[in-house]
């Protein structure tokens, strides 16, 4: 009966705020107070009542501990360092009140033993801290399972640019440049495939040789008109072959040092590098990078990738000076949570 009551009060109420001239304001608030009378909540009952995330929502993320090879590319790729990897102990540990929840890790695990869990950690007065025990064979640096059957091998396609010793994370490759040798050590080699994803020439894997990548003809060139002298080419070559002068807008190669890995090609944002002198036209208007803000989490991969410093992460807040932006598009490569594109300037 006084639920009934209450709410009788509450409609007169209302009507009567309806009532009141319009100037004053309080028709739009009546018709708030009405509206509220037959509809759910805005509020939570939380923790009281659990709340129901959505399924893609980005939570905690969760770690298949028995799959895990501790190859460490997660915490290499972690942009607020929030993941250690203990090889030698066996452990895997994640600080749950440093993780920005963008996924970056997830994205990169070689063994897709990572995931991101709807469901958040719960609030707490510490800072949480979970560790995670990884396999034996893993701590010790042996071999894992998971569809890499045989040693890892490199084929005579070989350019010896060195990336794939860069990308490994158990330090179990070496390469001598002016040698001409690779060499391996299957003791410490975890099988994560980094290695192979990242060589240009794709001879190296697992059992066998690879299959033979197409050789490339003619000098390094680039198309001066379309480049904006980011300096991605220069600052990715493996040779130091390449010297990018913003300032002055030039741009150098080193024919005896460029090795022809191609990683310059792959990573040129305006694509105007080529092999031979043919390069493929790029868009002549110039374009400065946008961010979503309902997507970004703001982690700061952006602002750290960013050649031209144009780009500045506080906190909740993303800025860009258009003014210095070269529209490279590298922050897009980096951006874990796919938040930012390409606009006109």
């Amino acid at each position: 009966m006084s639920k009934l009551v209450i709410l009788i009060v509450i409609v007169v109420a209302a009507l009567l705020c309806m009532i009141i001239p319009a100037r004053l304001g309080f028709f739009k608030f009546g018709k708030t107070i009405l509206g509220s009378v037959f509809r759910k909540p805005a509020t939570l009952m939380y923790p009281v009542v659990p709340r129901e995330w959505q399924e893609r929502t980005r939570g905690a993320v969760a770690i298949d501990g028995p799959n895990c090879i501790g190859c460490g590319i997660c915490a290499n790729v972690c942009p607020t360092d929030a993941i250690e990897v203990d090889k030698a102990e066996g452990k895997w540990t994640i600080q749950r009140m440093q993780c920005v929840q963008c996924s970056a890790c997830v994205d990169n695990c070689p063994k897709k033993c990572l995931t991101m869990e709807n469901q958040y950690t719960e609030p707490d007065v510490i800072k949480v801290v979970d560790t995670f025990e990884i396999p034996a064979k893993a701590a010790a640096g042996g071999a894992a399972s998971g569809g890499t059957d045989g040693d890892l091998t490199c084929a005579d396609t070989c350019v010896f640019c060195g990336l794939c010793v860069k990308a490994c994370p158990a330090d179990a490759i070496k390469v001598d440049r002016k040698a001409k040798t690779w060499e391996v050590d299957t003791d410490a080699c975890v099988k994560c495939g980094a290695c192979i994803d990242k060589c240009p020439k794709k001879s190296l894997s697992f059992g066998s040789a690879a299959a033979a990548a197409p050789a490339e003809d003619g000098s390094l060139t680039c198309d001066m008109e379309a480049c904006v002298f980011c300096g991605l080419c220069a600052k990715n070559c493996p040779a130091d072959a390449l010297e990018v002068d913003r300032k002055a807008k030039s741009w150098k190669v080193d024919e005896d040092a460029c090795v022809k890995c191609g990683v310059c090609i792959d990573k040129c944002p305006k694509k105007c590098l080529g092999f031979g002198g043919e390069t493929p036209a790029a868009p002549a208007k110039k374009s400065v990078a946008a961010v979503d803000e309902e997507k970004c989490v703001y982690c700061a991969a952006c602002e750290n990738e960013c050649e031209a410093e144009a780009i500045k992460v506080d906190g909740t807040e993303w800025k860009l000076d258009e003014e210095k932006c070269m529209g490279c598009e590298a922050c897009i490569d980096v951006c874990p949570a796919d938040a930012i594109s390409m606009k006109e300037a």
